[in-house]
């Protein structure tokens, strides 16, 4: 009896290994599983890209197909598997195969719409961001979503064996931009390097901040006066 004990306590022990090995397996697999799953899976509009996914903020990356304006534009995702692949040209039907993106910190003048009159410099602004990114592949950093169903994101880019550049800290550069203070600002943690670029940009006096009195009107208070 003492013997046939032990050997079921030997047994036992071999049963909690063996169940411990498979649960790392499967621990293991899945993690793999789920990884190749992220690398292969393309976002076709930003209502494929999910709230867990906005908040782990993992990167992703694509090519800029359309500049809307200042501070919005159109990637088309790029997964792994595609990095080499064609990119569509066409223009119509835009809104069934990219990913429409708002530039997170940065507000740039309005162009016009419905009915309503362009800020000044706002052609100058959607030319701006146009020139930095369309066409380019970029990194995009999810950080929100707007209540229109646009993904609010940072978008980062290089110029050939450049340094990597933020399209929206440029376009404040530029003073074709202001740092958004809106509800649902997302700054990722940049906020005093954003108040330090707008202030250089307002001290030069580039783009907006070179307007004459009554010239300029901040973007939040043209949406204000025209909603």
């Amino acid at each position: 009896m003492p013997g046939s004990d032990k050997d079921s306590a030997l047994s036992y022990h071999h049963q909690l290994l063996l169940y411990g090995k498979t649960a790392i397996y499967l621990g293991i697999g899945s993690s793999l599983a789920f990884g190749l799953y992220w690398m292969l899976k393309r976002y076709h509009t930003s209502a494929d890209i999910s709230e867990r996914a906005v908040k782990s903020q993992k990167l992703f990356h694509g090519y800029v197909i359309d500049v809307s304006d200042g501070d919005t534009l159109r990637v088309y995702h790029t997964p792994f598997w595609s990095w080499f692949g064609n990119v569509p040209v066409k223009k119509r039907g835009l809104a069934k195969y990219t990913i429409s993106i708002r530039l997170s910190s940065v507000d740039a003048p309005e162009v016009a719409h419905f009915g309503k009159p362009a800020q000044p410099l706002s052609k100058e602004a959607k030319e701006y961001l146009a020139k930095q990114v369309l066409g380019r592949r970029v990194c995009i950093k999810p950080l929100a979503k707007d209540q229109y169903g646009r993904l609010v994101a940072s978008v980062t880019y290089r110029k050939l064996l450049g340094p990597r550049k933020d399209a929206a800290h440029e376009m404040l550069r530029a003073g074709l931009a202001t740092i958004y203070r809106g509800g649902n600002a997302q700054y990722d943690g940049h906020l005093d390097k954003l108040e330090k670029i707008e202030a250089a940009a307002k001290k030069s006096k580039k783009g907006i901040w070179g307007l004459k009195k009554g010239e300029y009107e901040s973007p939040a208070e043209y949406k204000r006066k025209n909603k």
